[in-house]
């Protein structure tokens, strides 16, 4: 079997991306086990949160394992997809907490709005990489720098718009929810999620940056990875708070000092 060649720093990247997604879903299965036990809407969003934040780095951790097991590359449109189709999911599902924890009145409004928004990306997206062979695709979707690396892509068009804006607006809402949660008025409980939360935001939003518009070297890439982990770690503490937590923080103590 012919393996095609990929280079030193891919390899690095494309094992770190796969480390930190697959700790990503081992959080997330925890987070949907107990969605399963508890059926709670919000907890379901909790989940859609967690696995599809970590979308962008699908390409390289994913690439990189089908390259370990077949020595081949998948082809330019699947690894546009991976990374990019599942964003607007997440988004929309941390809109839908955030809007329904504190402004409730106008959660139809901006859940339409990015509803629609995000419909026009799919289409966008799916237009170009299928419908479209003839069309200029790397000046519209993204462009892939290194033949050696096909699974870290520069996006482009509307696609970097739609990425740059998701990670925006998740980073201003995400502090912002987390500043809430920091009132010295709620339990202790909410200020330790909010404290989690802010970190997590912070975490992510320095990862992605970072993958996007930095020229990563393989010691910058394992530090950005894993911000990525911690990022997501955070993520899970600050959405569930789960029981082992509250009992290293003695949160259960404290919430009943107060009532």
């Amino acid at each position: 079997m012919y393996f095609q060649v990929l280079s030193e720093l891919a390899k690095i990247s494309g094992l770190t991306a796969l480390i930190a997604v697959s700790i990503t879903y081992l959080l997330g299965l925890i987070v949907l086990i107990k969605y399963i036990k508890t059926r709670q809407f919000l907890i379901l969003n909790f989940f859609l949160c967690i696995i599809f934040t970590a979308s962008p780095w699908y390409p390289s951790g994913f690439g990189y394992l089908i390259w370990i097991i077949t020595g081949e590359f998948l082809i330019y449109q699947v690894y546009v997809l991976i990374g990019t189709v599942a964003v607007p999911i997440a988004i929309i599902a941390w809109l839908n907490v955030y809007m329904s924890t504190l402004n409730p009145k106008k959660k139809k409004l901006v859940l339409i709005i990015y509803g629609i928004l995000s419909i026009f990306f799919e289409l966008y997206l799916f237009y170009f990489l299928i419908l479209a062979p003839g069309a200029p695709v790397d000046s519209l979707l993204g462009v892939i720098n290194d033949p050696t690396n096909p699974m870290d892509i520069d996006y482009k068009g509307f696609v970097l718009i739609f990425l740059g804006l998701s990670i925006l607006t998740a980073c201003i809402t995400g502090f912002h929810f987390a500043a809430k949660s920091l009132n010295k008025d709620e339990l202790p409980e909410i200020r330790w999620k909010g404290r989690f939360l802010l970190i997590a935001f912070l975490f992510f939003g320095i990862s992605a940056i970072f993958d996007a518009i930095v020229e990563m070297t393989p010691f910058l890439l394992v530090l950005m990875r894993g911000i990525l982990v911690v990022a997501n770690f955070f993520f899970y503490l600050g959405f569930i708070l789960p029981k082992w937590s509250k009992k290293l923080l003695k949160i259960k103590e404290e919430s009943q000092l107060t009532t």
